[in-house]
This record gives structure tokens, C-alpha cells and sequence, in this order.
């Protein structure tokens, strides 16, 4: 089943999250297996969220534990809060942003 993961964490910018970004999907048209959508953006009032959507928590946590841990480690990157839900219903337009 999809899930919706929601990562927030107060002491990142928009830098952290790129240089993070950068490392774990050098290629964007390459994207991790069972990942099927990603967006970012400043908090509010202040951090970062980024908001996945997995075609299972088990495609998710392989990417967590692989490959995003271990890089957000070796750049020295603040903790993040993560959220997980799974989703009812899911429409992806032919040609999103």
C-alpha cells in the first residue's frame, strides 16, 4: 500500500536540504526505487518539510536506512521527524510541475 511520508526538521534550510538532496539522487531522472513523488519546502515558522510518497513503507524505509541515513550522517545534517501514513486514494496528473 502507499504511503505519504512527511519529514520535518527545525534545523534545516533550504541549503541542508540541497546539499542532502544532492547526494542521496544525483540524478533526478533516476529517482529511488518506489518513490513516486517529492517535495520540499520551509517550514512554518521555521525548518524544513519534505513530503514523499512511496509506493510502500517498506520501499521508504529501505531508502532510510541505505541510503539517506548515511548520507544525512557524513554531512553532519540535523535530525528530521518522519511521519508515516498510509494513503486511501492517490491521483498523479499525466504531466505534473
Amino acid at each position: 500500500m502507499a504511503v505519504l511520508v512527511q519529514n520535518t526538521g527545525a534545523g534545516w534550510d533550504r541549503e541542508g536540504y540541497q546539499a542532502l538532496h544532492d547526494r542521496v539522487m544525483p540524478d533526478v531522472t533516476k529517482p529511488p526505487a518506489g518513490l513516486i513523488s517529492h517535495a520540499a519546502m520551509p517550514g512554518d515558522p521555521d525548518g524544513w518539510v519534505v513530503i514523499d510518497v512511496w509506493e510502500s513503507k517498506d520501499d521508504y524505509e529501505r531508502f532510510l536506512e541505505e541510503v539517506l541515513i548515511p548520507a544525512a550522517q557524513e554531512l553532519g545534517a540535523p535530525q528530521f521527524d518522519t511521519k508515516i501514513v498510509e494513503i486511501y486514494n492517490l491521483m498523479v496528473p499525466p504531466n505534473p510541475i
